[in-house]
């Protein structure tokens, strides 16, 4: 992504420019908004996840589990204990939904499906096995882990 940006590439709009900068200058610890509410996130267009790095978008799928990831740098990726379920933080609805607000004010009152859909949605996806991760900064140790973990869940 570095060298991307560095031959003239450009993010999505909403990229902040601290992100930017801390990109172009090779650092990847993680960048806090005032008040240490809500990382700062690299911002990219969809269609750069094809031509930047390679990965193929899918058009659908089925939830088999979920996985709610905890990152810690140095960490060897592992299921942790806990018990984490769905709450009305993992779903995109609120007056001030912060992942994708009605800037312009075209979408009054649509609150990420409605109450009815979301109930229906957590309730079938609360029947779904569900597991903590700890994850680090190793890419491919993460991914063998994750293949290996959602290798034995069983899409009903």
């Amino acid at each position: 992504m570095r060298e991307r940006l560095q031959a003239g590439g450009q993010l999505h709009p909403t990229q902040h420019q601290d992100v930017t900068d801390a990109l172009l200058a090779g650092r990847r610890e993680p960048l806090w908004e005032p008040g240490g509410k809500r990382e700062k996130k690299v911002q990219v267009f969809p269609d750069q996840f094809a031509t930047w790095f390679g990965m193929e978008l899918a058009t659908g799928g089925r939830a088999a589990g979920l996985l709610f990831p905890r990152i810690e740098p140095s960490a060897v990726p592992a299921v942790v204990d806990g018990d984490r379920a769905l709450d009305e933080d993992d779903f995109m609805s609120g007056a001030t939904e912060d992942r994708y607000p009605d800037h312009f004010g075209l979408a009054p009152g649509i609150n990420g499906g409605g109450d009815l859909a979301r109930a229906a949605v957590a309730d079938r996806l609360a029947a779904l096995p569900h597991h903590q991760v700890v994850l680090g900064h190793d890419v491919q140790a993460n991914a063998d882990f994750l293949a290996k973990l959602v290798g034995h869940l069983v899409i009903a």
